[in-house]
């Protein structure tokens, strides 16, 4: 059986924390038909998260 931790990456750490930016707007969740109305940037390693009320968390990082 595969390590969890291998699909959803570690720990932020109190630094990148500290970076994220809270932004207000709808984004949907990736797993139920609930629709979020905040989420959080990181302007560092370029990832967007949000979580809906059910707890499922999204994650999407930015290529660059």
């Amino acid at each position: 059986m595969p390590n969890i931790s291998e699909f959803i990456g570690p720990k932020p750490d109190e630094e990148n924390v500290k970076n994220l930016e809270q932004i207000i707007g709808l984004k949907p969740c990736s797993k139920c038909d609930i629709d979020v109305d905040e989420y959080f940037w990181d302007p560092v390693n370029y990832i967007m998260t949000w979580t809906c009320d059910n707890g499922h968390l999204t994650t999407v990082r930015i290529n660059t």
